[in-house]
């Protein structure tokens, strides 16, 4: 059943123009004044699987899509920028977004040391789930967020700087598609924020979990993989 373009908006947590534009570009017909824009069942797949959707609202889709991409990132985001990637949004509402949410302590502005050849701190945007209402984290819960972009190059040899990471190993035969559980561990246990970014953009989600089972494996680490991985 096909459904509306304001309908549409609602479920995507988009302007009712947005929506119209995406429509636009997907070639779906305009109607005149006084007519809902249908939107075909397979445009509607296609960009609710791009572009991400929100729940009935508890809150503005704006709200729920950052809340969603902090609560995903163990480690939290550095910018406005970065946030506005993961959840979908521009810039300048996911910053406007950014601090109203941190004005009703929804999410914090944290100092972490990060190992970066040597030790160096960095402010980072971070969920304060503590603080959320239930019926807010079950809305975050089954928030969807736009489909990854492939950020990957051609290959995904391990940058030189993780290298030190697999002393005892020949970097240069490693393959996250053939040693992905094992360059997991390894990475996952680093607590350099760059091990956990390569690891998180370039390792199979079955190979983390492997990883992850592990004995041995720091129940920190674990825990803040699992959040990642969304995990109920």
């Amino acid at each position: 059943m096909d459904t509306t373009a304001p309908q549409l908006a609602k479920e995507l947590g988009l302007s009712l123009p947005a929506v119209h534009r995406a429509l636009d570009a997907e070639g779906v017909a305009r109607t005149g004044r006084g007519h809902a824009r249908r939107v075909p069942e397979g445009v509607l797949d296609r960009l609710l699987a791009e572009r991400g959707s929100t729940p009935t609202q508890v809150a503005p889709g704006s709200e729920l899509r950052v809340l969603a991409a902090l609560s995903r990132a163990p480690l939290g985001l550095p910018s406005a920028r970065s946030v506005a990637t993961q959840a979908g949004l521009s810039p300048t509402t996911a910053s406007k977004t950014l601090h109203t949410l941190r004005d009703r302590r929804l999410i914090s502005r944290v100092s972490s040391e990060f190992a970066r050849g040597r030790a160096k701190k960095e402010s980072r945007w971070t969920a304060a789930t503590h603080s959320w209402p239930e019926p807010l984290r079950s809305a975050v819960r089954r928030t969807r967020l736009p489909r990854a972009q492939n950020t990957r190059t051609e290959t995904t040899t391990l940058p030189r700087s993780l290298h030190h990471l697999f002393w005892n190993a020949d970097v240069k035969e490693l393959s996250p598609e053939t040693d992905g559980s094992y360059m997991a561990g390894r990475l996952l246990e680093s607590p350099d924020i760059r091990a956990w970014r390569w690891a998180l953009d370039n390792i199979s989600l079955t190979d983390i979990d492997k990883a992850m089972s592990r004995r041995g494996v720091n129940p920190r680490t674990r825990a803040l993989v699992a959040n990642w991985m969304h995990r109920d």
